[in-house]
């Protein structure tokens, strides 16, 4: 849920603390491993994709992060990368 600040000269979208993320690794255990990672670090909602062919579908709503292996079996993660900037995903990894 976003809500939207008033700001003397624009309007500013502000998120509870409880950012979101996507992590993109064809490896289970090293998706697994990340995951664990940004939950220690707060991000409270995960959603994993092992393919680009998987994670697209999922870039129509942007999250705080994309974590995204550079080698996956259908693509580089550096493309997938490019997608969600486009997408207005404001960060990734």
């Amino acid at each position: 849920m976003s809500v939207l600040l008033e700001q003397p000269a624009s309007l500013v979208a502000y998120r509870p603390n409880k950012p979101t993320a996507m992590v993109v690794v064809a490896d289970p255990r090293v998706r697994s491993t990340v995951t664990r990672h940004l939950w220690a670090l707060g991000v409270r909602d995960v959603i994993e994709a092992s393919s680009i062919a998987e994670a697209r579908p999922r870039i129509g709503n942007p999250r705080d992060i994309c974590v995204a292996d550079v080698h996956l079996p259908d693509g580089s993660g550096l493309t997938l990368l490019s997608e969600t900037r486009a997408a207005g995903w404001p960060n990734g990894l």
